[in-house]
Formats: structure tokens, C-alpha cells, sequence
């Protein structure tokens, strides 16, 4: 068993403390910067600050898991990934039991996979990546580091996607597509063609929008 402390104090790391009840692991803590917390304690548990966790919940004994959500294209969940690394956390990773792998599959640290999805075999998956329910992700597909996929994504076999990228509610993403880092897949689009670095595609119609993901917000 894994004792495990959760960085954020938001509405995912709370869901995330619900959803770890179904494995073998055990929440101890939350903790969040010192400017951040407004409160002792959440759910029950003490609210630490990270600024000094070590001392409460040392690296020896606890691994850490970071739920921030997209927020920057996933940028600040990746600030704080690589601040836990440095103060040695093991970065904790979690798939759901309803979830289906294959032996042939590879994934990182800070990964959170939840209730059932089929992932076919020679997937690869990089670190700090969250997935949510019911997503098909086939057959020698690789998603980079530091990604965000919602629900009832479907991507077909053979995808490359870069880093910190953010697929939408039913995307669907055909077979041997190449989609470059920090890329936004809109709810519902279907990609048919190579989507190229910070390139924004949104809704049905798949065409790319003029504006770079920097300065994309509101369809997210």
C-alpha cells in the first residue's frame, strides 16, 4: 500500500480522493502553497503546506500526486510535477480497475487514468498525463507528457501527440495522426489530418482556427 499526499485543494483533487478508494493506496494529506490554503483541513485530512511538507510527510515514506487540471496547457500542473521531483517524491500513478490494458503498455509517473477505458496494447504514455472515462485509445499510439484527455475520446491506432496538449469531450482523432506539442482538440472535432505545434482545432467541422492555443480559453 502506498500512502499517498495530493497536491491541490480544488474540485480534482477532491474527486481524486474519492476515486482512490477503489484501489489499494490511502490518501494521508493534501497540501497546496502556503498563499493558497485557507483551511486545516479537507476531507477529513490535514491541509500541509508544500513549502514545508518534506518535514511532515518525508519523500522516504509518501509518494505525491499533483491534481491540477489543464490550466495554461497543463503548464502549471507541470510546474508543480517537476517542483515535487526535486524535493524527491515519487510521483504517484493510478488506473482505474475498470480500465483495460494489455501487458504491452507503458506509462509514467503523475498519470491518472479513471473508469473505463480500453487501451489497446503498445500504447505508450508519457508522464503527468490525465484521462478521463470511457476513452478508446488504440493500438501503438504514444501521447506526450503533461497531456489532458476528457471523456469519449476516440483515437485511432499509430497517433503521435506531443506535450501538453488538451483533447475535448468526443473528439476523434483518426489513425496515424501527428499532432504537434501544446495543441487543443475542441469537444466533439474530428481530425482527419497532422495538426501542427499550438495548432487550435474546435467543433465538428474541423477547421483550424486562427488563433495559436496561447490565447485560446473560452472553448475549453
Amino acid at each position: 500500500m502506498k500512502k499517498v499526499v495530493i497536491f491541490g485543494t480544488g474540485e480534482l483533487a477532491q474527486r481524486i480522493f474519492f476515486y482512490l478508494k477503489d484501489s489499494d493506496d490511502q490518501v494521508i494529506a493534501f497540501c497546496a502553497n502556503k498563499s493558497k490554503i485557507d483551511k486545516e483541513e479537507l476531507l477529513g485530512l490535514p491541509v500541509i503546506a508544500f513549502e514545508n511538507i518534506k518535514e511532515t510527510f518525508p519523500p522516504t515514506e509518501f509518494s505525491m500526486f499533483i491534481a491540477l487540471a489543464y490550466s495554461e496547457m497543463n503548464k502549471k500542473r507541470t510546474k508543480f510535477f517537476n517542483e515535487a521531483k526535486n524535493k524527491g517524491y515519487e510521483l504517484y500513478s493510478f488506473v482505474h480497475p475498470s480500465t483495460k490494458i494489455w501487458d504491452e503498455f507503458e506509462m509514467g509517473e503523475n498519470c491518472f487514468i479513471l473508469a473505463n477505458n480500453v487501451i489497446q496494447p503498445f500504447v505508450k504514455i508519457g508522464n503527468n498525463v490525465l484521462i478521463g472515462s470511457n476513452n478508446l485509445i488504440s493500438h501503438n499510439t504514444t501521447i506526450g507528457d503533461n497531456c489532458f484527455i476528457t471523456s469519449n475520446v476516440t483515437m485511432g491506432g499509430h497517433i503521435t501527440m506531443g506535450k501538453n496538449c488538451f483533447v475535448g469531450l468526443s473528439a476523434t482523432i483518426n489513425q496515424k495522426i501527428k499532432i504537434g506539442d501544446e495543441c487543443i482538440i475542441g469537444a466533439g472535432t474530428i481530425i482527419t489530418k497532422d495538426v501542427n505545434d499550438k495548432e487550435v482545432y474546435a467543433e465538428n467541422s474541423s477547421k483550424k482556427l486562427p488563433q495559436s492555443s496561447e490565447h485560446i480559453g473560452d472553448i475549453i
